[in-house]
């Protein structure tokens, strides 16, 4: 490996053509810069100069030397650039949320998108424990989950609250109080996120009658978030979805939302690792998630 300062010490001698003016600019003494100079004819086993009294000419190896120097310096110069430059309006953006979320935000990113060319936005939909393990993974930088979990490695900043509602075909008469037993009967449309989303809410408004999921009948799983009301709406079943969910469904009267009498709200919290600094492009992303979802 050459050694740097006699490198160095060579390109400068080249460019100032003079010992002494190399030692002084260099501070060091004439015979040091002398001996860098040997040191490094004898690293390459050949002359690099030929000296004729005080002054001295490049011998084709030293000007093939002379050469690489200038291009290390020019790649050194390149490197320092792209280490410190970080451009807040090019690069990739990775971000994970539910399929409602995703819905609902990614509108937003394809104008920031259309707005600054450059830059790649990848939005997927996915369940909280996907999204978890893909940050953990380094698959993703960013992810918006409706859980907290006490890791180490991640950081969670809460963002806003999604309302959870119970959904159910509108054919069915709830003028009377709809009980455990009614939407057994009727049978459960699961989803990726939908066993915790029943957890919490019949936890909260059926707990004499639910006894965890070993007492539900499951009627149904889809795992698209377009797809998950259509059988609801066709009576087979029904299901527990976030609110921004159900609203972008398009046969609304197709519905029928239950009354709970504790709402249920599920907490939204932005996650990313701890230790890992995300380029500056995914600021204006996070300030403007935080906005949509106070």
């Amino acid at each position: 490996m050459i050694n740097q300062k006699h490198l160095n010490t060579f390109m400068k001698l080249v460019e100032t053509k003079h010992f002494t003016h190399t030692a002084e600019q260099l501070f060091m003494t004439q015979p040091g810069v002398t001996q860098h100079i040997k040191k490094l004819e004898k690293h390459f086993d050949t002359l690099l100069l030929a000296r004729y009294g005080k002054q001295f000419e490049l011998t084709l190896a030293g000007e093939k030397l002379y050469q690489m120097g200038l291009s290390m310096r020019d790649l050194e110069a390149k490197l320092s650039e792209s280490i410190n430059h970080d451009d807040a309006t090019q690069g990739v953006c990775s971000i994970t949320c539910s399929g409602a979320l995703a819905n609902f935000l990614y509108p937003y990113f394809v104008k920031q998108q259309s707005a600054h060319p450059q830059l790649s936005v990848f939005v997927e939909a996915a369940p909280n424990q996907n999204i978890i393990t893909d940050l953990l993974n380094n698959k993703i930088d960013l992810g918006i989950v409706t859980r907290q979990t006490v890791h180490e490695q991640l950081k969670q900043t809460l963002v806003g609250y999604e309302e959870l509602q119970l959904v159910l075909p509108a054919k069915i008469d709830i003028s009377e109080d709809v009980g455990f037993a009614v939407l057994n009967k009727l049978g459960f449309i699961n989803h990726p996120d939908g066993l915790h989303f029943l957890d919490e809410v019949f936890s909260s408004n059926f707990a004499a009658d639910y006894k965890g999921p070993s007492s539900l009948h499951i009627k149904g799983y889809v795992n698209q978030i377009q797809q998950i009301l259509l059988p609801v709406a066709e009576g087979v079943g029904y299901t527990i979805l976030q609110k921004r969910a159900v609203q972008q469904f398009s046969q609304q009267q197709q519905l029928k939302i239950v009354p709970l009498a504790n709402a249920t709200h599920e907490p939204l919290y932005l996650t990313q690792k701890r230790y890992r600094q995300l380029p500056a492009r995914y600021q204006w992303f996070e300030t403007k998630i935080m906005q949509l979802l106070k």
